[in-house]
């Protein structure tokens, strides 16, 4: 199951030291779900607040977080590929566009 943050541009805050509103981006809430759509479905569920204040999920901002259990696969399938393709890389005569670029660019990420 996927996880996503729901953001919005919507509406206004008040910062800690001052009484003014700021213009700003407001966090509505992270949710699962196998979409984006169900994870907003669930959002609305979860969070009733939302529409008592007015905010419309449906112009909410909506990114995909990578979870512990994405991170994990990533680096399964890193250490799967990492010597072949390392070898390979080598072989080729190091070219810009070889899989071992996206490899080891993941594998920093991780």
């Amino acid at each position: 199951m996927n996880e996503y943050i729901f953001y919005t541009c919507e509406g206004y805050t008040y910062p800690p030291k001052m009484d003014e509103e700021v213009e700003n981006c407001q966090v509505l809430g992270c949710a699962k779900g196998n979409s984006v759509k169900e994870a907003k479905n669930n959002l609305e569920k979860q969070n009733k607040w939302l529409k008592e204040c007015g905010f419309d999920a449906e112009e909410a901002i909506c990114r995909q977080l990578l979870t512990n259990e994405n991170k994990h696969d990533i680096k399964i399938l890193i250490e799967y590929l990492w010597k072949d393709e390392q070898r390979r890389f080598r072989e080729s005569g190091k070219p810009d566009n070889h899989i071992y670029h996206v490899l080891t660019r993941l594998k920093k990420m991780i």
